[in-house]
């Protein structure tokens, strides 16, 4: 835990001071070895923890932001400590200049010292007529007992005895009023803005009650990186050093990772639709569908993540036909491979017409089916010989034509595309409707 010793021990001896390179200084360095001294600082750790009295300790803050600023002289003179002001008491928040001084007259050789609980753990030593500076944050609120830490300063040693008093502050509450992004890969490591108010140092984030990392803190604005987590909507959790803590219910939502598509297997088929294709790739969930250009494949399986089979739709009428193949999971991720699977047109062939029987007196609206059908050549049907009109090419099988009035009879069917024609023989029919018999009245 980062206490006073991470806070800026100036340490800055007065002039006189500094010129004096002290035999008394030397002595009683000589006085204990650094076993026995750090038995000594342990003990004192001890006796001023009994003589305490705070809540948990809140760590010191990695740079010391604009805050009040206490300035406190403790004079350490045999055997007795007096601070200035007096009694020695800050705020939660201050940032404490701290001056230990021993006047020059005391009686003792060696100096004096000074351990309290917290925030000066391993001890500050001042020699007689010196003087030093200590800085630190009074983070955490309670009394805080401090005595003197050079055990050989004289035989009123264990009668320097003080402490300081940190008024608790009440903070308000965080609020915490977005997130950006608002959504990442379930295996974390997005990094995250969290914008509210009232964070203080060090607060801790949660997702959906797991810890964030790398959380970086202004008063209204955090950066973290978000845990790992099962797919869904979590809450977003701010706790405040003081534990007050603050909510942002269902704001990030974990999402699987989007599928990748690395091949087409078949990579070619004909325009008439139909071929099964494998699809390979990674991250794909059940529920994924699947387009070839526009149009959604059929017969769509999701082997597993890694592996999709289907049949493609119909082709492409135009002259364009390499189109791209895109797989889309439940979550609406999606992948595309651009140009991944490229259509071949059939041989023009017509298999059927309907209807294939009409009146002779009136024109009749046909749809024709078979193969080869396009838009990038010229394109017309005759029905037994007679062209048909508002040819239209509904897509690569289908046609749609009017059929004009023509005498009873029956006659082939005829698709030309360029200069490629496909028949259908004896494929349409004009029959006049049968004559009603009237039955004879006796």
């Amino acid at each position: 835990m980062r206490r006073a010793i991470l806070a800026v021990a100036i340490l800055s001896l007065t002039a006189a001071a500094t010129a004096q390179t002290s035999s008394e200084t030397h002595e009683h360095a000589m006085d204990a070895s650094p076993f026995s001294q750090a038995e000594h600082l342990a003990h004192l750790r001890e006796m001023v923890a009994g003589k305490s009295v705070h809540g948990p300790v809140i760590p010191q803050p990695d740079s010391v932001s604009a805050a009040a600023t206490k300035s406190v002289t403790v004079t350490a003179k045999s055997f007795q400590f007096t601070t200035d002001p007096a009694p020695f008491t800050v705020n939660q928040g201050d940032v404490v200049n701290l001056t230990l001084t021993v006047p020059s007259s005391d009686a003792s050789s060696v100096g004096h010292g000074i351990l309290m609980e917290t925030y000066i753990e391993n001890g500050l030593d001042c020699g007689r007529g010196k003087t030093v500076n200590f800085q630190f944050t009074a983070t955490t609120a309670g009394t805080f007992a401090f005595v003197c830490d050079i055990p050989d300063c004289g035989s009123g040693h264990s009668s320097m005895f003080g402490t300081m008093r940190v008024n608790a502050v009440a903070n308000p509450a965080p609020t915490v009023t977005s997130i950006l992004p608002v959504s990442g890969s379930i295996a974390g490591g997005t990094i995250v803005t969290i914008s509210g108010t009232g964070f203080l140092s060090n607060p801790s984030v949660k997702f959906g009650g797991v810890s964030a990392t790398n959380v970086s803190a202004t008063s209204t604005s955090i950066t973290a990186t978000t845990p790992a987590h099962a797919a869904g909507k979590v809450d977003v959790v701010v706790t405040n050093s003081d534990s007050q803590s603050a909510t942002l219910s269902q704001a990030f939502t974990y999402t699987l990772p989007g599928p990748t598509l690395s091949s087409v297997s078949p990579n070619t088929g004909p325009t008439t639709g139909g071929t099964p294709v494998t699809i390979t790739g990674t991250n794909f969930q059940a529920g994924a569908t699947v387009t070839f250009g526009a149009l959604p494949a059929t017969d769509v399986v999701v082997v597993n993540d890694t592996t999709i089979i289907a049949r493609t739709p119909l082709g492409p009428i135009g002259s364009q036909l390499a189109v791209d193949v895109s797989v889309t999971n439940p979550g609406s991720t999606s992948v595309t491979a651009t140009g991944a699977f490229t259509y071949t047109r059939p041989a023009l062939s017509v298999i059927s017409i309907t209807p294939n029987i009409a009146l002779p007196s009136a024109a009749t609206t046909v749809t024709i089916f078979g193969a080869g059908f396009t838009t990038t050549s010229a394109i017309s049907v005759t029905v037994a010989g007679v062209p048909a009109t508002n040819v239209q090419v509904v897509d690569a099988v289908t046609l749609h034509a009017t059929v004009p009035a023509h005498a009873a009879g029956t006659g082939d069917v005829v698709v030309t595309v360029g200069a490629t024609s496909a028949t259908l023989h004896n494929g349409f029919s004009w029959q006049n409707a049968p004559v009603k018999h009237h039955a004879v009245k006796h």
